[in-house]
């Protein structure tokens, strides 16, 4: 972490972010060359919006995702991450339905 960022700094990260990030990984992990394209692609957005959410998940979780000369090839922690951001970010989406559940519970009553 820079000597510059703040504790809320490294502790801002956003859903999207990590959806995105963990998906480029696991895209890079089947074939790296042209995953950021594809993701950008996929999501109508600028590959610099893309390095950007890298950039701040690495910061967010103080370890590198992506190594070489073009930042392309995942590290060991962006393979991890690959295998289980999916997991990670269906776990959530299951998390929220129960929670969307419980509230309207709560209205009914």
């Amino acid at each position: 972490m820079k000597s510059g960022d703040t504790e809320a700094d490294k502790a801002s990260m956003r859903l999207k972010d990590l959806q995105l990030t963990a998906e480029l990984l696991s895209e890079a992990v089947a074939h790296e060359n042209g995953a950021r394209e594809r993701v950008a692609e996929r999501h109508g957005i600028q590959k610099s919006v893309i390095t950007d959410r890298v950039r701040r998940m690495e910061r967010f979780f103080e370890v590198k995702l992506f190594t070489g000369p073009q930042r392309k090839t995942p590290t060991a922690a962006g393979r991890k991450m690959a295998q289980y951001g999916p997991k990670l970010m269906e776990e959530i989406g299951h998390f929220a339905a129960i929670l969307r559940e419980a509230h309207e519970e709560d209205e009914v009553h």
